[in-house]
């Protein structure tokens, strides 16, 4: 017994041209519907309609019992008509022309090209794509990427065990109560990464700042910044005034190396004969800012209690530890260096503005992840308190992944020429750490 082709849930049976045309020529020789229905499969009711519906489209057994096509094939189907391939494709360049595209609504395109809501919809939905959060990337000027590129060719060449050996180190910021919403954009799957479906975004405003250190085989230790008090400020001026009497003989004798031969050649020229000063220019120390993080509160909280230990330790398993930092002034400042020159540890200045650059970053995604998976904490007390815990929850073996990205990540940079519009991740890399358990894991 044959059946339907194709059937859908509510709709009636769609029956092929010839089996509607052995119904007809068996019921044109007279034989019964029973019969009919047991050759063909159809039920009586079934047979008696088609049979009509061929005699009604001039079918005449009495005058030939030879069954064409139009008179029993399907009667055209009421509705608007099939989209035509031009609209379809207008539709995929009015989403895909630039960011804006990307935003548009169904609604705006479909007024744009008049055509219904749901058409537009379906089309872009057939083609692929899909209303989905925007990629965010860091904003990059022109100077950064120059940076960007100069660090990546200068470790081209570096295989991941010498990665191995750096410490990387960073801030992030903690919002208390934040959750972030977003609007979507029209992207396929493989458009994560062009420049119109990616959404820069840049530093701003934070309830507390938690700091970072990990190396391929250690975690390091980790601090929460607090505001800082008008008695600790009293103390850093007596510090740094002691400082300052260590530093000054010394720049004064680096002073009169360096301009030794200039004051000779002015002896014999009108003017002022060049005097030694201790002023900031020079390299005297001094606290400008207004509370947050200076180069101060980073050399006593972060370099001297911290960073310094553990790059001490780290280096009692391998050799020729470097420590990483970005260029926020409070790193980049002369007196942090100084500090490392004399511990004897050598640092690896890191350009600004690339997070995909820097092996901690990802551990910011998962901490802010984890951090707030039972809601976000409401307090500074609590997000202090879940912050450290789910530092000492990280294991070594997730460190290994993120670090090992580091070398598809500087191909990726030369190949785009500084850029960032690319996936991050370590897909092209041979070398990988244990897997975590399975418990934590168009047109």
């Amino acid at each position: 017994m044959s059946t339907p082709t194709s059937t859908s849930a509510g709709s009636k049976p769609n029956w092929e041209i010839a089996q509607r045309a052995i119904a007809v020529a068996m019921k044109a020789y007279g034989i019964k519907n029973d019969e009919v229905s047991e050759w063909t499969g159809m039920s009586v009711r079934t047979i008696q309609a088609v049979v009509k519906k061929a005699k009604d489209r001039g079918y005449n057994p009495e005058i030939s019992k030879i069954v064409l096509n139009h008179h029993v094939k399907d009667a055209p189907r009421s509705g608007r008509p099939p989209i035509s391939l031009v609209i379809k494709q207008s539709i995929a360049k009015k989403v895909q022309r630039d960011r804006y595209g990307r935003e548009k609504t169904c609604e705006q395109i479909a007024l744009e090209l008049n055509i219904s809501t749901m058409t537009v919809w379906r089309t872009l939905r057939c083609a692929g794509f899909k209303k989905t959060k925007p990629t965010y990337k860091p904003g990059l000027t022109v100077e950064m990427k120059a940076a960007r590129l100069r660090f990546c060719k200068e470790h081209e060449h570096w295989t991941l065990e010498e990665w191995k050996a750096v410490i990387w180190s960073d801030e992030t910021s903690v919002l208390l109560g934040h959750r972030r919403g977003g609007y979507r954009i029209w992207r396929r799957s493989d458009e994560r990464y062009l420049k119109s479906t990616i959404r820069t975004r840049w530093k701003g405003f934070s309830e507390f700042m938690f700091w970072g250190c990990f190396s391929y085989n250690f975690k390091g230790p980790c601090h929460i910044w607090q505001a800082e008090t008008v008695q600790e400020r009293k103390d850093s001026e007596v510090v740094v005034d002691a400082l300052n009497q260590e530093l000054e003989p010394i720049m004064k004798e680096q002073w009169e190396l360096q301009s030794g031969m200039s004051r000779l050649g002015l002896r014999n020229k009108p003017g002022k004969t060049p005097e030694w000063r201790w002023t900031q220019k020079n390299g005297k120390l001094s606290r400008n800012s207004k509370g947050g993080i200076d180069w101060y509160r980073y050399y006593k909280y972060i370099v001297l209690d911290k960073l310094i230990p553990f790059a001490q330790e780290c280096s009692k398993t391998r050799s020729n530890i470097l420590v990483q930092e970005d260029n926020a002034p409070s790193h980049a400042h002369a007196f942090i260096g100084r500090t490392y020159n004399l511990y004897q540890i050598a640092r690896l200045l890191w350009p600004g503005n690339s997070a995909d650059l820097n092996m901690i970053e990802p551990c910011w995604y998962w901490m802010k992840r984890e951090t707030t998976k039972k809601g976000a904490p409401t307090s500074r007390a609590e997000a202090a308190r879940v912050w450290r815990a789910q530092w000492a929850k990280l294991d070594q073996a997730r460190i290994q992944r993120w670090i090992e990205r580091i070398v598809a990540h500087i191909k990726k940079v030369i190949e785009l020429e500084g850029g960032n519009e690319y996936k991050e991740g370590r897909d092209h890399l041979t070398s990988r750490a244990p897997a975590l358990p399975a418990a934590e894991r168009g047109l």
